[in-house]
């Protein structure tokens, strides 16, 4: 008997039968556990797609994963590894109502090959004319008040001829990164143009630091691009770090929102609890009533939360690329323009986190607060 009427008391504590106001009223505290959830999976998910857009930019806009002063032969390299012969000078570029300081890199036509065009999101026109193609970046672009298919003139720096030579170039297309340390100040245009040394770039995936050390001791002279960035990895991996421990104070935080919650719940059913306890429920049985009760709600606010958070994700992060990050000094260390990316284990991770947290605390209290329970109720 006292197992039916848990039973059906359990049910009906869960909202079985009961008007939809009840219902709602009921859900208002567990709001609290859906917005920790939300923020924390919108955070997971941000801090992951701009590392991965950090990682991207200065690879497909920097100089490559790394750089050498002379050929390497493919056989030394993975089998997935991308070579590009580069230039690179500066030069004083004008358009007619504006001049800006650049630095410039002489590619080839292959040099933006899907992958890095999609990462640059670059825009390109059909070069009509005799000239030279030049790539801008938005923000240079706006600085010269010029678009795609105008013409500006640039005096370049030319290392062979030591002297500056003017060219008129032909504005092909335009990139945007939001990264305004780049963005702010290079140009991509023909190796015919720059006229310097060229420069090998290395585009790989995967770990570079084997692959530098094996090269250097067989006498190339490698430039690990991703090493010389370390500063900005550093504050990736301390963002990170950060948000690992964050992740923890979270779970405690939802923790303490659950016991909250079926504080609520024991407050509101003092009555029914003591008479469940005279018909022999025993305190264990009850106890756990109330934490799969608690349990249930939390589980739902959590994944509910997530789901929120990702489609937010979805939402705002694209509107970054809106930004334009040279009018914001704030964002200049930093892309605007990126891919959403979901990191599954840290949201995994943080899922778990959060239950695990509020089931140890809701044990705890709950055998607690009923241990003494029939002496409050009498007392």
């Amino acid at each position: 008997m006292a197992n039916e009427a848990l039973r059906l008391y359990a049910g009906r504590k869960t909202g079985r039968g009961q008007p939809l106001s009840w219902r709602l009223r009921n859900l208002l505290s567990t709001f609290l556990v859906l917005a920790v959830s939300l923020a924390l999976s919108f955070a997971l998910v941000f801090i992951s797609s701009m590392g991965s857009g950090v990682d991207e930019v200065l690879q497909l806009l920097g100089s490559g994963t790394l750089y050498s002063t002379s050929e390497i032969p493919a056989q030394l390299l993975p089998e997935d590894a991308r070579i590009d012969v580069v230039q690179s000078t500066s030069a004083v570029l004008y358009s007619g109502s504006a001049t800006a300081l650049a630095t410039v890199k002489g590619v080839d036509d292959d040099y933006f090959f899907p992958r890095r065009a999609e990462a640059l999101d670059l825009v390109t026109v059909e070069n009509s004319t005799t000239l030279q193609p030049v790539v801008l970046s938005e923000t240079m672009a706006h600085e010269l008040g010029v678009s795609c298919g105008d013409r500006i003139a640039m005096m370049i720096s030319d290392s062979a001829l030591a002297r500056v030579r003017p060219v008129f170039l032909f504005v092909q297309g335009t990139y945007n990164t939001g990264y305004g340390e780049f963005d702010s100040a290079l140009v991509f245009t023909s190796r015919q143009v720059t006229g310097s040394r060229d420069g090998w770039e290395i585009l790989i995936s995967g770990d570079s630091q084997g692959l530098v050390s094996c090269l250097t001791a067989a006498g190339y002279q490698v430039t690990d691009y991703r090493q010389m960035y370390s500063q900005i990895y550093q504050n990736m991996v301390l963002s990170v770090s950060l948000l690992q421990v964050i992740v923890v104070l979270i779970a405690f935080l939802a923790g303490f929102f659950s016991l909250s919650v079926a504080a609520e719940y024991i407050e509101r059913d003092r009555r029914d609890i003591a008479m469940l306890l005279i018909i022999g429920v025993q305190r264990r049985a009850m106890a756990s009533v109330y934490v799969r009760i608690t349990m249930k709600r939390v589980a739902i606010a959590c994944l509910a939360g997530m789901a929120l958070g990702l489609a937010a994700s979805y939402l705002f992060i694209p509107l970054l690329s809106s930004l334009d990050a040279w009018e914001h000094p704030a964002l200049q260390s930093y892309v605007t323009n990126f891919s959403v990316r979901i990191p599954y284990a840290s949201l995994a991770f943080s899922f778990a986190a959060l239950l695990a947290s509020s089931y140890v605390s809701l044990l705890v209290s709950m055998k607690r607060s009923l241990s003494s329970f029939r002496l409050a109720l009498f007392s």
